[in-house]
């Protein structure tokens, strides 16, 4: 019997260029935005008509807990670096998952690439819990979002 609801915000995975990407905390998706604008011609009643523009996206900004094994992004920001355009600019996704561990709701993000990077802040009197880890985080442009239900 399918399952209803809203889906957790606890379960989702990262894909790069198709390969899923391990260890990431939390995800905080693009705001898609329209532009606006009033347009009214010479003739018309004194109120004007709302058009719609350009489509603009916030950045997708994705934090991971950090560790030894990070190679698939320190080779992805490594390129963009050196101003690599072939190896800099890659595919992303973003998976919600069901309850039953299930694709959902799948997040394309095209021709992306990292505009910041911030390692993580150390705190040697951390108590433990999530505030001692390691948490870097990534701040990524893109070219175009598509939401697709799985």
């Amino acid at each position: 019997m399918p399952e209803h609801g809203p889906l957790p915000s606890t379960e989702f995975k990262v894909e790069l260029d198709g390969a899923e990407v391990p260890g990431f905390l939390e995800v905080k998706l693009p705001k898609k935005e329209t532009e606006e604008y009033d347009y009214r011609e010479g003739d018309d009643s004194k109120h004007t008509r709302k058009m719609f523009g350009d489509v603009h996206y916030s950045p997708l900004v994705l934090a991971r807990g950090a560790d030894e094994d990070n190679g698939a992004l320190n080779d992805w920001l490594k390129a963009v670096e050196e101003g690599n355009a072939d190896e800099a600019r890659k595919d992303i996704a973003v998976v919600i998952m069901d309850q039953s561990g299930n694709n959902a709701i799948r997040y394309e993000f095209s021709e992306a690439w990292i505009r910041e990077y911030e390692p993580p802040t150390l705190n040697a009197q951390a108590n433990g819990g999530a505030e001692a880890l390691a948490i870097e985080t990534f701040t990524v442009e893109f070219e175009e979002m598509e939401r697709k239900n799985q």
